[in-house]
């Protein structure tokens, strides 16, 4: 497990390890998901609302997907993936 990630709700990164728990283990997947979870964290400002709902954190999700694809995750595990993390994203975007 890692640091809380600034800038997002402490019970995040508990979430992302058990969303990346269901990937390929490997040092890419894990530089992968700290990348993903620094995004996160630089785009959503401690207690900040959020104005649209969760879409700041698309370019977060997008270089996730194209790392994830670099470290060979099949599509379908990154799109069920993608699908975890938007749905992640709202939830923070209300707890904000």
């Amino acid at each position: 497990m890692t640091e809380e990630i600034a800038g997002t709700p402490g019970w995040v990164d508990e979430r992302l390890d058990e969303l990346f728990a269901k990937l390929p283990q490997g040092a890419e997947v894990a530089a992968a998901r700290e990348q993903y979870s620094g995004c996160l964290g630089r785009e959503k400002a401690p207690a900040a609302p959020s104005d649209i709902s969760g879409e700041e954190f698309v370019g977060c999700r997008a270089e996730l997907d194209h790392a994830l694809a670099v470290a060979g995750v099949d599509k379908a595990v990154r799109a069920q993936l993608d699908s975890a993390l938007e749905a992640l994203e709202a939830e923070i975007g209300e707890d904000s």
